[in-house]
């Protein structure tokens, strides 16, 4: 079962499978407000591991990956909520299609 992972400012994500963040240890990964993090995720731009409610907000590497990857793009682009949605999917694909490459390389 995921462990809840607690981590100073200075620290990383540990991209060990089923590490568990809450919101307020994103918030110190990220450098992100609570309010900008949750605006993400209602506007659907990251997902959760659980969702009960705001407090409950829990997050794994994935999430804060893709957290730093849309705050650098919103500000150093000045990417809207609507931009950010395309962009990320766009992004996605194209590393779902790198993955693919590889796979078909190593055959």
């Amino acid at each position: 079962m995921p462990s809840n992972t607690t981590m100073s400012e200075s620290e990383t994500p540990s991209n060990s499978p089923g590490s568990v963040y809450t919101i307020e240890t994103v918030e110190r990964i990220t450098r992100l407000s609570r309010d900008r993090i949750v605006l993400y995720y209602e506007h659907g731009l990251v997902t959760t591991i659980r969702a009960a409610d705001q407090a409950d907000l829990l997050f794994d590497d994935e999430a804060i990956h893709r957290l730093r990857r849309i705050a650098f793009l919103a500000s150093e682009y000045g990417i809207n909520h609507d931009g950010l949605k395309m962009v990320t999917a766009l992004m996605d694909e194209l590393e779902r299609l790198r993955k693919e490459v590889r796979f078909l390389r190593e055959r």
